[in-house]
Order: structure tokens, then C-alpha cells, then sequence
């Protein structure tokens, strides 16, 4: 057991659960440049501290509800595995309210499926077209050594099956001409089912991932309107949409807060709204480790004012949220939908890409749900409404 690797573990669980911050945050703080000597050292640090993070229910669970420093749990942990535990949400490592609520949704069975397959990132990259041809990009991966497997209905989204270095050091990625997006999130963007010359307004747009695909999808011939309440996000989107090349003139950033904004003459809003980030585990097993109910209702709160006034300003409108909940998924809708009379949730094509909403809500049948071990996707909630006569 090395000093340094407890130091380090230790010092990351610490900005995880105290400063509430991710696990990808918490690692560069920590780690910067000066705790490996090269890169294959520090992807090696990185991946054990996100067994170690996504162990961290575990840990408390082992240790029964007792206290102890953070540089105690990581020595424990570093000691060799932990005896099998017996209550499931130990087994998984999953907050006890987290799995009963997803339990008490799907069975035990099927919840068991979700936790497990968030132990395991899939990664996918979207194919930027402002930089380079689907069949060009995809040849590069495969140069690289970068198996994929190309979305059957989708095809600029390609799903790394396996790779010789971590995704983000590929010469494509590290070029924008592919870029790391979940197949999801590029659900939500398609439900928009952008035409070229539609004026899109993106509620929450940093950090402009999805932005730069409804440009994409409409080669450049659309106006995003792009707001976000955070000066630095909306600094770094405009980088990162430079850097891929979208059209200058396609794209207003504009900083403010989307719950008082006024816009006239917007065709379709897309609101990818702030949320637990329970969907996210994969990403982020950090979310394991601060994640409560009262956060979840915090969250549900913003949805609702955001939805409420996305839909004062346009007559169509995707909402989605990173989410397996469904006080952020089928309950916001349910909630909007009982204060208008001339308000559906509208059919889609990709539909057939989902899985139904949770049973037992009006909406369950005609809103999308994609979920780690059923799409190799986060855990997601899409739904696409109009307002009837529109």
C-alpha cells in the first residue's frame, strides 16, 4: 500500500463529498499535473480513484454507520476487497433511497441491471461534420486502433467498443473532428426535428454540446439562441464551439437567467435542464456519494419554472433531464400538463429508440426513457411537447 495512492484517494473522496464537487473536478484538483509521471500513470490513478469513489456507499455500509477519516476508508479499501455485504444497496453501492425508489419503479431485478450497468462508462462519440466527413472520421478511429460500433439510426454516432488509449488522447477527439456525447443527449437534440431556418432557443446551453448539434444537424442553416446563467460556462461553450468549427453566425450566447428571459418569434426550444444527474452514475459515481432527496426536489422545483416559461415562448418544446427519476421525468410533465388545456406530449420517430415512462403516469406511454444496461446510454428522460393546434 503506497502512501502517495492513500493521499491521493483520501484527498479526492474529500472534494467529492465535502466541496460537492465530480469526480473528473475533484481528480484535477487534486492531481493537476504532479501526481503521475506520464500519462498511462495518471489514466492507472485516475480509474482507481473512481473504484474507490463508486465504493464509498460500500465502505459506510462495511463500517456500519461508523465515523472515520476519509484517509481510513481509502486504507481499507487499498487493504483487498470488502466481504460480500447483504442488503442490495450495499452490494451495489447505491444510497438506500436511490435503490428502493428505482426498485419500488422496476423490481429489484431489473434496478439491479440499472446499478450494475452504471459501473461501466459507455463511451460514445458524435462524428463532427464541420470537421470531417461520418466515413473519414470513422477510418481514423479504426487507424488508430479504436474499434466502434456505428448507431443503426444515428449514423454520425459511433459507440467506442474498445480503444488503446483513453478516449479524450484520440487524435480525432483531441482534433473536434469527434467529440465525446452521449447517444442520449443526441436523442434529445433529434426530437427537435430541426429544419433549416428554424430559430432554436437552448434554455441551458453550456457547455454547448448540444448547441453545436442542432447547428450541425441543419448544416450551420439555423439560429440558436444559447443562454446560460454562468459567465464561465457560456466562456468556455463559445471555445468549445469555435474549436468545432460551428458557424459564428448560427449562434447567439447570450448570459442570463432562461426562467426571465423574454424571446420573440422562436420556432422550438429545447430545455435540458438542470437535475440530480442520477442518470449521469456512469459518468460521475460521484453522484453516489452526495446525492438526496431534498436535491432531487430542489431540482424539480427549477424544472418546472424553466418548463413553465419555455413553453410561454414557444409552441414546441423538448424537455430532458439526465435523470432515472421520475419527479424530474414524468411528474414535471404530469404537473405542466394539468395547468393547460391545449398541451400534449407529442409522438416521435425515434420513439422506437426508448423505452416507455414509468407506469402508473398519463404521460408514461408517450415520453422516452433510456436507461445504462436496456441502450448503453446515461439514464435519460426525453419528452417533446406542443401545444394542440399549433
Amino acid at each position: 500500500m503506497r502512501p502517495r495512492e492513500v493521499d491521493l484517494l483520501a484527498r479526492v473522496l474529500y472534494e467529492v463529498v465535502e466541496r460537492r464537487v465530480s469526480l473528473d473536478v475533484a481528480f484535477k484538483r487534486v492531481c493537476g499535473g504532479r501526481c503521475a509521471r506520464g500519462l498511462e500513470e495518471r489514466e492507472r490513478l485516475y480509474q482507481l480513484c473512481r473504484r474507490f469513489v463508486s465504493d464509498y456507499v460500500k465502505l459506510l455500509c462495511y463500517l456500519g454507520g461508523r465515523r472515520v477519516s476519509y484517509r481510513r476508508l481509502a486504507r481499507l479499501w487499498l487493504g483487498g476487497p470488502l466481504p460480500d455485504l447483504e442488503e442490495p444497496y450495499c452490494r451495489l453501492s447505491t444510497p438506500r433511497w436511490l435503490y428502493e425508489r428505482v426498485s419500488s419503479l422496476l423490481g429489484a431485478v431489473e434496478a439491479e441491471r440499472v446499478f450494475r450497468a452504471f459501473e461501466e462508462r459507455s463511451w460514445w462519440l458524435r462524428v463532427n461534420t464541420f470537421r470531417g466527413s461520418e466515413e473519414g472520421v470513422i477510418r481514423e478511429l479504426e487507424s488508430e486502433g479504436v474499434e466502434v460500433e456505428v448507431h443503426r439510426e444515428l449514423p454520425y454516432m459511433v459507440r467506442v467498443v474498445r480503444s488503446p488509449k483513453p478516449v479524450r488522447l484520440l487524435r480525432a477527439v483531441r482534433e473536434f473532428r469527434a467529440v465525446p456525447q452521449d447517444v442520449a443527449s443526441a436523442v434529445a437534440v433529434e426530437y427537435l426535428d430541426i429544419r433549416p431556418g428554424d430559430v432554436v432557443l437552448d434554455m441551458c446551453a453550456a457547455p454547448g454540446l448540444k448547441t453545436s448539434l442542432i447547428s450541425m444537424l441543419s448544416g450551420g442553416e439555423v439560429r440558436v439562441v444559447a443562454v446560460d446563467v454562468s459567465l464561465r460556462r457560456l466562456l468556455a461553450a463559445k471555445h468549445l464551439l469555435r474549436r468545432m468549427g460551428v458557424p459564428e453566425t448560427s449562434v447567439n450566447l447570450v448570459l442570463a437567467d432562461s426562467t426571465y428571459i423574454n424571446a420573440r418569434s422562436v420556432d422550438k426550444v429545447l430545455l435540458d435542464a438542470p437535475c440530480s444527474n442520477s442518470g449521469a452514475i456512469g459518468k460521475d459515481p460521484g453522484v453516489k456519494a452526495t446525492l438526496t432527496p431534498g436535491k432531487v426536489e430542489y431540482y424539480r422545483g427549477t424544472q418546472l419554472r424553466l418548463l413553465t416559461k419555455a413553453l410561454q415562448l414557444s409552441d414546441v418544446v423538448v424537455y430532458s433531464v439526465c435523470s432515472i427519476l421520475p419527479e424530474e421525468g414524468e411528474e414535471v410533465v404530469t404537473e405542466v400538463l394539468k395547468a393547460s388545456t391545449n398541451l400534449r406530449v407529442a409522438p416521435h420517430r425515434l420513439a422506437r429508440l426508448c423505452s416507455p415512462g414509468y407506469r402508473g403516469y398519463p404521460v408514461s406511454n408517450s415520453v422516452c426513457r433510456m436507461f445504462p444496461h436496456t441502450h448503453l446510454s446515461d439514464g435519460f428522460f426525453i419528452a417533446r411537447l406542443e401545444r394542440v393546434g399549433s
